[in-house]
């Protein structure tokens, strides 16, 4: 953070360093260097409370659900009848929040290595961790490929929701290694969700990203979202399964949500797959 004008500026940096932006600080809610990492929560006019780790936007209250709404209900409205879900990061409780949308779910595991994660949203971000106390939800303070390594034919769907690839807690989330312990941990009907980056400024680990995924999975297939709150806005997922394809599987189910989404619909969900030529050609 710095100053500027008299006042408070948080700037980010990215595409190593040749790239940024910057948002104008009303309030600093929170900041502490935990075991892990440096987090952040602050409050913007435009933009609502402000989420940060090391330096980097996590969430925006006002786009977040551009988000947490693609990351969770693609992978979840892919499978038939979700019961049992892990969500790996994601201690900000966004994608638990629209996890538990879905009337079928029975409980969900919550695995954030980092304790003041949790805590820090809970207290200044209620919009997104309302759902963390659900009696459904059980926390894990563990590494996620810790964790998953101990799983087998356990979840019906997987969702990482994790930092960058390339620094912090989670740079172990994106090898074959992690992803072969997620295909395990999913019974033979699972599917699997994760962030993967964007293809402007992050070109290199997204490819990494679904070479390593294609070791491990027989189907992967990337998707896409506007997410204004991250670089570029232009957003890339990945979701993968055994033998399960990415299709709407309940209208019904869909039907019942609809008054509860603010991004995704039934014709969301199809579109997403359409990829431009140029990001074809990255991921290969």
């Amino acid at each position: 953070m710095a100053k500027s004008d008299s006042a408070i500026q948080f700037n980010e940096v990215f595409c190593n360093g040749n790239v940024g932006s910057f948002f104008k600080i009303d309030k600093v809610n929170f900041t502490k260097q935990s075991k892990f990492q440096r987090i952040d929560i602050f409050e913007s006019s435009d933009l609502g409370k402000i989420f940060a780790l090391d330096g980097v936007t996590m969430l925006n209250e006002r786009w977040e659900f551009t988000y947490h709404e693609m990351i969770a209900h693609i992978p979840m409205m892919s499978h038939e009848n979700p019961k049992n879900v892990l969500v790996i990061g994601g201690g900000d409780g966004g994608t638990v929040r629209e996890v538990l949308k879905h009337p079928s779910v029975e409980k969900v595991d919550l695995v954030e290595i980092d304790p003041d994660v949790v805590d820090a949203c809970r207290k200044y971000l209620p919009s997104t961790a309302s759902k963390l106390s659900d009696e459904r939800v059980s926390i894990y303070n563990e590494d996620g490929k810790n964790f998953v390594m101990n799983k087998k034919n356990a979840y019906d769907v997987i969702i990482v929701d994790s930092t960058d690839p390339y620094k912090g807690a989670g740079e172990s989330l994106f090898t074959e290694e992690f992803y072969a312990g997620c295909r395990d941990a999913l019974k033979e009907n699972g599917v699997f969700s994760a962030e993967a980056e964007n293809p402007v400024y992050d070109g290199k680990e997204m490819e990494r990203c679904f070479g390593e995924m294609r070791k491990a999975f027989p189907i992967v297939k990337p998707y896409t979202a506007f997410v204004p709150m991250y670089p570029s806005g232009f957003w890339v997922f990945a979701y993968a399964s055994k033998n399960v394809q990415p299709t709407l599987k309940d209208e019904k189910r869909m039907e019942e949500l609809r008054g509860t989404l603010f991004y995704y619909n039934p014709e969301i969900h199809s579109s997403s797959f359409t990829l431009p030529t140029f990001l074809k050609k990255l991921i290969g």
